[in-house]
């Protein structure tokens, strides 16, 4: 199996030498490597070229393409540009500040081949606080076990769309292309752009074939807790703070289950918004502003108990 991986870079010059240094030292090297710059304005690609100038002897072998954009445009742009340029089997995108463990693509092959996997989400390991995610006790009934680490699911939409599951945070599916192709992030810098991406690939996937999903636990996607990143950006406004894309994409939906994902992001959103607003003030101008999704979301969150 060939694996693409996109990486999008921006402002990361602290560290995407060790981001690449996990793809150099994987057990089986990827196939291409597609780095995407979104018109940094510090070091990043300066970082990138000189260690692809030394670059270490077997990861040669590699193809690497570096494209550089003419205006900083976003994460969710700079993803679509990369996926359009792989030409592997599978494709994964990978932060220019996260980290794969050094087996992950031998494990992934592995898996997807003689499990027939079509759609694999990964476990994340939070650093430098090793907190893990999901937290694999409060969803285990909802899973079926097939080694230690892997597992499938039951009920894939129910599992996925529940408050204790993650999907679409640090990058962690890897997906076979062709089912990929046809589904393009949000290109506005927007929160949960991710989250948003991921869910409508697995609902295309879904609706057009029996697709097998994956879990893979085991720490293999570590991803850092860098202060300033979206998750951990502060707001002096409330103004300053987007509207996650599945709460306006299925604002109408009627679906059961982009209704249980509207109400799981709302209530994170809504954590977040409070947690990192500057003052007590924009945190109730932010509350009265969005007042009726509050109550929509949380009403069907607690009706639910999910």
């Amino acid at each position: 199996m060939k694996f693409s991986i996109v990486i999008p870079l921006y402002n990361k010059a602290l560290y995407v030498r060790e981001t690449l240094e996990s793809l150099a030292n994987q057990t089986k090297l990827p196939y291409e490597v597609i780095i995407v710059d979104d018109k940094s304005t510090d070091d990043s690609l300066n970082e990138v070229l000189e260690y692809l100038d030394n670059i270490p002897k077997r990861f040669e072998k590699v193809r690497v393409e570096i494209i550089r954009l003419e205006e900083n445009r976003g994460v969710g742009y700079a993803r679509n540009v990369g996926f359009k340029k792989t030409t592997g089997d599978i494709v994964s995108f990978l932060d220019a500040d996260d980290i794969y463990e050094e087996n992950l693509l031998e494990v992934t092959e592995e898996i997807m081949l003689h499990n027939n996997i079509d759609f694999l989400i990964l476990g994340i390991q939070l650093f430098p606080t090793y907190e893990v995610y999901p937290k694999l006790h409060k969803i285990q009934k909802e899973l079926i076990r097939h080694t230690p680490e892997l597992y499938t699911f039951q009920h894939p939409l129910k599992t996925i769309t529940s408050h204790n599951f993650y999907m679409g945070v640090g990058s962690n599916v890897i997906i076979k292309r062709t089912l990929g192709s046809s589904v393009k992030y949000i290109e506005e810098n927007i929160f949960y752009e991710g989250i948003d991406y991921w869910y409508r690939v697995l609902r295309n996937m879904l609706a057009n074939k029996n697709a097998n999903i994956g879990l893979l636990m085991g720490n293999y996607l570590k991803v850092r807790e860098v202060q300033g990143s979206a998750s951990r950006k502060k707001y002096p406004k409330w103004d300053d703070i987007d509207i996650p894309p599945v709460l306006t994409r299925f604002k109408n939906s009627k679906d059961y289950f982009d209704r249980r994902l509207k109400g799981v992001v709302s209530l994170r959103w809504i954590k977040h918004a409070l947690a990192n607003l500057s003052n007590r003030s924009e945190k109730v101008k932010f509350i009265i502003n969005y007042k009726r999704i509050f109550l929509n979301q949380l009403h069907y969150y607690f009706l639910h108990k999910f």
